[in-house]
């Protein structure tokens, strides 16, 4: 509560030295936010169309969008994954003698399926956070 009242006085301070001293406005800019000034110039609407549109609007739901269609590809590699241990079993079943090498086989399919979703996630937090 304190710094708030601090924050009062010191705004106030501001608009008083602002009509007692117009030449000290550029010293008390740092204590104001940028949306309270009134020396800021007005555009006209048509300005700011096309390429004169201001380049900090950050179209957030199509990062959000692309992020979710590139996470559509991590379900894949667990559904990959899946298939690779099922046809281990498969494999296993009717050829027991070559359990070790199917194995093998298999751990070295899903180390690939695993990095192909790594990959998939980062891909996926370059989208959610590009602009």
């Amino acid at each position: 509560m304190a710094l708030l009242k601090q924050a009062v006085l010191a705004s106030r301070s501001v608009q008083v030295s602002r009509s007692v001293l117009p030449g000290a406005a550029a010293a008390f800019r740092c204590l104001t936010s940028p949306a309270l000034r009134t020396d800021k110039a007005v555009q006209p609407a048509a300005a700011l169309t096309g390429l004169g549109e201001p380049l900090a609007k950050r179209h957030a739901g199509v990062s959000v969008l692309g992020c979710a269609i590139a996470m559509v590809a991590v379900g894949g590699c667990a559904q990959g994954i899946g298939q690779l241990f099922a046809a281990l079993v498969v494999g296993m079943a009717r050829n027991p003698s070559m359990k070790e090498d199917l194995f093998t086989y298999t751990l070295i399919g899903m180390g690939f399926l695993e990095f192909l979703a790594i990959v998939v996630i980062l891909i996926a937090g370059l989208l959610l956070y590009s602009e």
